[in-house]
């Protein structure tokens, strides 16, 4: 812990997504009670326990950092349902072209008004009345000020045509949330599969880096498919992490096919798709002891489901969410109308 980190910051930093509002001393949600260990007050603060609360051990984990290691009794969110729907002004920091269609768009809440979020959540964003998307969120819930998403250039998608083209630092935005149940199991500790198909790639980055963040031994295998040469828009960032991490493994799949030529032939996508699928996962021969997380089109899910059904994966370990922002897919659409 840094000396100039509140216990709230570490936390937050640390994956534990401990309950906070403003992060500002001026709410008092971030109260907790000091079972163990000294503390110092850091920061100045609007808000004021009462002096009954304080005698039993009452601190503003916001506002001061530890002089020691701490045992708290703290309210941290458990599930999606402990997290309240927020609405907040957010400004546009950076927008960047990573591949040739897809722009990485990094938006800043302000310091009083931080969002609170599981890891794999979605949320909206609003330009205006007519321009508005729903986009997984790609990064930490460690990094809880400065927000990332993935977006791809779509026809007839105004919000996408915004980023694309016509974003920059300083806009505002209005975001809501976050919604959505693709969060990971904290009281799982079995070895992780995470398959992410093209932009799907957010909402298990963000997983992976919760899950990271909380150096847990977990071994970790993360199965990234796209179509076209640049479709792993970010291919030497996961190559970083299988080298950093420990029990950590990376198998990036470009389909050499494209978007409009996967379209165009049905049969034959699927065929294609199923069989890279199928070879990645000739490692496995039993997965009843694994949690498999996915963020693809319908079809390619259900594909990747069958694979991991024959090799015994249970149904409650197998976690699904579409691709936010770019649900339908093109390349994949009508492959559910297949057998």
């Amino acid at each position: 812990m840094q000396e100039s980190e509140s216990i709230l910051e570490a936390a937050i930093r640390a994956g534990i997504s401990i309950n906070y509002g403003c992060s500002g001393g001026s709410c008092g949600l971030c109260k907790a009670r000091l079972l163990q260990g000294t503390v110092r007050e850091i920061r100045p603060h609007v808000f004021s326990l009462p002096e009954s609360e304080k005698l039993q051990g009452s601190i503003l984990t916001c506002v001061n950092t530890a002089t020691e290691d701490l045992e708290l009794d703290a309210i941290v969110a458990g599930s999606v349902h402990d997290i309240t729907q927020q609405e907040i002004s957010v400004k546009v920091r950076k927008v960047e072209q990573v591949a040739s269609e897809v722009f990485k768009l990094i938006v800043q809440t302000p310091r009083t008004q931080r969002l609170r979020f599981l890891a794999g959540q979605f949320v909206e964003l609003k330009k205006d009345q007519r321009t508005s998307g729903c986009m997984a969120i790609a990064s930490c819930p460690c990094e809880d000020r400065l927000i990332e998403f993935h977006v791809r250039k779509k026809d007839d998608d105004a919000f996408a045509d915004y980023v694309s083209n016509t974003a920059k630092a300083g806009d505002m935005l209005n975001l809501r949330g976050p919604f959505g149940e693709f969060v990971f199991d904290e009281e799982a500790n079995r070895p992780v599969i995470l398959f992410a198909f093209d932009t799907g790639f957010a909402a298990i980055k963000s997983l992976l880096e919760h899950i990271t963040a909380q150096e847990r031994e977990l071994p970790i295998h993360l199965i990234w498919m796209s179509c076209g040469q640049d479709g792993l828009y970010m291919h030497n960032l996961c190559r970083s992490w299988n080298d950093a991490f420990d029990n950590f493994t990376y198998t990036g799949i470009t389909l050499k096919e494209s978007l409009q030529q996967l379209a165009m032939d049905v049969e034959a996508s699927r065929a294609t798709v199923a069989s890279h699928m199928q070879e990645v996962m000739q490692a496995y021969s039993d997965l009843s002891e694994h949690d498999v997380y996915v963020s693809a089109p319908e079809p390619a899910t259900v594909l990747f489901k069958q694979i991991c059904a024959e090799k015994n994966v249970l149904a409650g370990r197998f976690f699904a969410e579409p691709v936010r922002g770019n649900e339908d897919m093109t390349c994949l659409l009508t492959l559910q109308k297949q057998p």
